[in-house]
């Protein structure tokens, strides 16, 4: 899917209004958006959690805009990201049965992870959890003249790969 103009769907917000995928890239400002799949029961996505808050924390708004697309009803969605880790970005749905948005973005597992460039074309795709890929996008990030942040902190013990 990458290099290729990011499929055109419809997602939701916690209050019932829908968004196109134009109107997420919109909200990034000229900032690549890096959409973050994820459903509240997975493991993998609770361990990636905290990392997508901390690349948040660091580059948001500067040089991202990370936006949480959960599989989940708006309730429970909240609730996960309050419970791991007070999640500040932004958080849309893509809630059950259809998943349109996620069948739409090739998601088979999560956490699904999209890169998008400023102008809505994939740039990167990558599912699971990876210590590496999620350094390189912090790299990738600081490269726009910010302080290179790890993202993960040097000694964290977090596992170097899981699948999704």
């Amino acid at each position: 899917m990458a290099a290729s103009a990011a499929p055109r769907v419809r997602f939701r917000t916690t209050e019932g209004v829908t968004v196109s995928t134009a109107d997420v890239v919109a909200e990034g400002h000229s900032l690549p958006v890096l959409l973050a799949f994820f459903k509240t029961s997975c493991p993998i996505c609770q361990l990636t959690w905290p990392y997508l808050e901390r690349l948040h924390r660091a580059y948001g708004e500067k040089a991202v805009h990370v936006v949480g697309i959960s599989q989940n009803d708006a309730d429970s969605s909240r609730a996960y990201y309050v419970e791991h880790g007070g999640a500040t970005f932004d958080l849309l749905l893509d809630p059950e049965p259809a998943f349109a948005a996620s069948n739409a973005f090739g998601v088979e597992s999560v956490p699904h992870l999209v890169l998008l460039s400023p102008e809505g074309f994939v740039e990167d795709v990558f599912a699971g959890w990876s210590k590496a890929r999620m350094e390189a996008l912090g790299a990738r990030f600081a490269a726009k003249n910010l302080p290179l942040i790890p993202v993960v902190p040097p000694g964290d013990p977090v596992r170097d790969s899981a699948p999704g």
